[in-house]
């Protein structure tokens, strides 16, 4: 059994370390789309906190359906690195009867 420390190993494993902590550099646009995504949690919460409250409607748990689609959508494309097309996200967010970021290009 080797009990001494293998060099090549430790530096692998300092390599591993440094890139799970290093934040991601993000575009100015993948700031948007995060900050977009962030509003759209904030209106689930929103109709969530509303169907606790009342009685939940068809119509409610629909649009919590499609908000919940669109984020979906936005964070797994965000966490992939996957570059979204303004026009698409534009074309998603007008079908789900959500706003666009006015700084938002395209």
């Amino acid at each position: 059994m080797d009990t001494l420390p293998d060099g090549n190993t430790e530096q692998k494993f300092r390599a591993l370390i440094e890139k799970l902590l290093t934040k991601p550099e993000w575009t100015e646009k993948q700031q948007i789309e995060l900050e977009m995504a962030r509003d759209i949690s904030i209106e689930m919460l929103r109709l969530a906190e509303q169907m606790r409250d009342a009685a939940a409607d068809l119509e409610t748990c629909l649009t919590l359906l499609k908000y919940a689609k669109v984020l979906d959508f936005v964070m797994s494309s965000l966490a992939a690195r996957r570059d979204i097309k303004p026009q698409t996200l534009r074309v998603i967010f007008k079908l789900a009867g959500l706003t666009i970021d006015e700084a938002y290009p395209g």
